[in-house]
């Protein structure tokens, strides 16, 4: 790693960042190296991405967070907020209404970075994240949702979503230790989650679908 613009801190950060979760939720106070975390997977892994922040305010401490990491503002172009760095794309942006989610629909991306995931409503997340693809061979698709357990009722998704990890009282089944990978998908007939065992193909309801997998660390 020692020739890349960035590395990850020992320890959790590492962890997360070697994760082969394609869901990721990274957890930690204040200045625990949740930003820098999806900040520095952007720079190194990944070639088409998208770092949210719930306001539009918010946008610019990962601008200045990114200046610090490349040295300059080289590539970045402030109308559209996308940083164009060593042939990678990465837009920096806002959510802060329920329709803003429209911007982000129908354009596929490999990495998608939520910063403190629980600000942002479901229905948001599951719809930013449906374009999770690449049409590049080989290139690996993720999503990072960085935060801490959500204190508010708007952010109680998150408890759910990540249940096996964060909720393990209520939780359906075996409680999931940081770092295991667990893998989910959707009831083509009720539309309902359910856990799987592995990435399939499962039959389910007369039809095959695929799991994908999340993580807590």
């Amino acid at each position: 790693l020692s020739d890349l613009v960035w590395v990850p801190n020992p320890g959790p950060q590492t962890e997360a960042y070697f994760s082969q979760a394609d869901e990721v939720f990274y957890g930690g106070q204040a200045g625990g190296g949740k930003t820098d975390l999806m900040l520095g997977l952007a720079l190194t892994h990944h070639r088409q991405a998208l770092i949210l922040r719930r306001t539009n305010r918010e946008v610019g401490g990962l601008v200045e967070r990114m200046t610090q990491i490349t040295g300059s503002r080289n590539g970045f172009n402030s109308q559209t907020g996308i940083w164009r760095y060593a042939g990678r794309m990465i837009e920096l942006g806002g959510c802060q209404l329920e329709e803003d989610k429209q911007k982000y629909k129908g354009v596929a991306r490999d990495f998608y970075g939520f910063d403190e995931v629980s600000d942002f409503t479901q229905t948001q997340y599951e719809f930013i994240i449906g374009w999770n693809r690449s049409a590049i061979a080989g290139q690996r698709c993720r999503v990072v949702a960085a935060g801490n357990p959500p204190t508010r009722p708007e952010g109680l998704w998150v408890l759910k979503r990540w249940a096996a990890w964060l909720d393990p009282v209520n939780y359906r089944g075996r409680p999931a230790e940081p770092g295991e990978l667990r893998w989910y998908t959707t009831d083509p007939a009720s539309g309902e989650e359910i856990e799987v065992e592995g990435p399939g193909p499962h039959l389910i309801g007369g039809q095959e679908v695929f799991a994908r997998s999340r993580t807590f660390i």
